[in-house]
């Protein structure tokens, strides 16, 4: 039975009994009980979001390029460190020229290692 099924028994019982002071306390009750239920829901969103940018922070390679790559992830696929610095995101760079990579968003250049 769930908190919801379980506040509409014990209401139901309590109408039954013909204490209004007892229902508005129940009724005042089951609200904020839905309510915290909906909080918990955020919560745990937000605590699944912050464990998988945990993982993505653990799984970063930092070269001396001035790039990043994932752990795992092909070589040559890099990411511009200094947007994921700035704003934490991984924006892919391309391949500028055979010596360099380049950032589309705040261009910044890298070398290859």
């Amino acid at each position: 039975m769930g908190l919801y099924e379980g506040i509409k028994d014990v209401a139901r019982i309590v109408q039954q009994a013909d204490n209004l002071e007892l229902y508005k306390a129940l009724l005042d009750l089951s609200a904020q009980a839905l309510d915290m239920q909906a909080e918990i829901a955020t919560l745990k969103k937000e605590n699944e979001e912050l464990k998988a940018e945990t993982l993505k922070k653990k799984s970063i390679v930092r070269h001396k390029g001035i790039y990043i790559t994932l752990e795992g992830e092909q070589p040559e696929i890099a990411y511009c460190s200094t947007c994921y610095g700035k704003d934490s995101k991984l924006i892919q760079m391309f391949d500028y020229d055979e010596e360099c990579y380049q950032c589309p968003v705040c261009h910044t250049y890298a070398y290859k290692n």
